[in-house]
């Protein structure tokens, strides 16, 4: 992979042309070719470098994308630290999610520094819930709060126009234990709920198709010309366009910050 290149005339009135990789410099020597085709050759080989970028960008965000949904199924509250830490990086390094950031920072802040080695321990352990017992069935604390807010409001919508805001208080209470009781009835009276899953086509079809094509096209193979039009500022990694000196200066801002009580 070129890190650098320059040109030179070579003893023989051609062109020499200096590489700079990772083993060192090279130079190798034309005495029949133009400087434009160098220059041509090295774009071309710029070219297949981000179109490799380009898959194993989306090979990290997938992994990445995996490892989320199984540290919630897990409940893995140590695990969901380290995920917080590397969206930090990804946050940062697009200047469309600095908010984001912000946020992941504070949270990590929180239970890294600022808050009792109770509270930390509630932090990092209180994000997930399992409601039914049994390993990799915890779901996240947000969507089960999202349940919650659908059974209220089921509960109030039944309540036709007998609403006021005592009624709808009380009743929102009393929607956890008024659905566990509908459910021990449904129970009782073997009352089969409505299913709610769609029924889907298989996909292996699908994806024997893709397969197929990933074995014509090669996609991790390097093949002259082939590039992705769009990309031209691929990074290997979708964190490595952070710049490190710039991101310790905006971390130390914002312990600043959040020590002030601002972030």
């Amino acid at each position: 992979m070129f890190i650098s290149h320059s040109f030179a005339d070579s003893p023989d009135g051609g062109v020499k042309l200096l590489t700079y990789s990772s083993r060192g410099p090279t130079q190798i020597y034309y005495s029949e070719i133009s400087t434009q085709l160098l220059t041509e050759t090295i774009i071309t080989n710029k070219v297949l470098i981000l179109d490799r970028f380009y898959s194993l960008n989306v090979i990290e965000l997938s992994v990445f994308l995996m490892q989320l949904i199984d540290t919630c199924k897990g409940g893995d509250g140590l695990r969901n630290n380290i995920n917080k830490k590397r969206l930090l990086l990804y946050f940062k390094s697009s200047g469309s999610f600095n908010n984001y950031a912000i946020e992941m920072f504070t949270s990590i802040a929180q239970i890294e520094a600022i808050t009792s080695e109770e509270m930390a321990h509630r932090l990092t352990w209180g994000r997930f819930v399992n409601w039914h017992g049994g390993q990799g069935k915890n779901i996240a604390c947000d969507m089960a709060q999202e349940i919650c807010n659908r059974v209220s409001k089921d509960v109030v919508r039944g309540m036709g126009p007998n609403k006021t805001v005592k009624a709808m208080t009380r009743a929102s209470k009393a929607a956890a234990g008024i659905q566990q009781i509908v459910k021990r009835i449904n129970s009782e009276s073997d009352i089969k709920r409505v299913s709610q899953v769609h029924s889907h086509k298989s996909s292996i079809e699908d994806e024997l198709l893709m397969v197929k094509d990933l074995q014509e096209i090669k996609p991790f193979m390097r093949m002259q010309g082939r590039h992705h039009a769009h990309f031209d500022q691929m990074q290997v990694s979708p964190s490595s366009g952070v710049d490190m000196k710039s991101f310790f200066k905006w971390l130390e801002k914002h312990k600043k910050q959040i020590a002030m009580g601002k972030k």
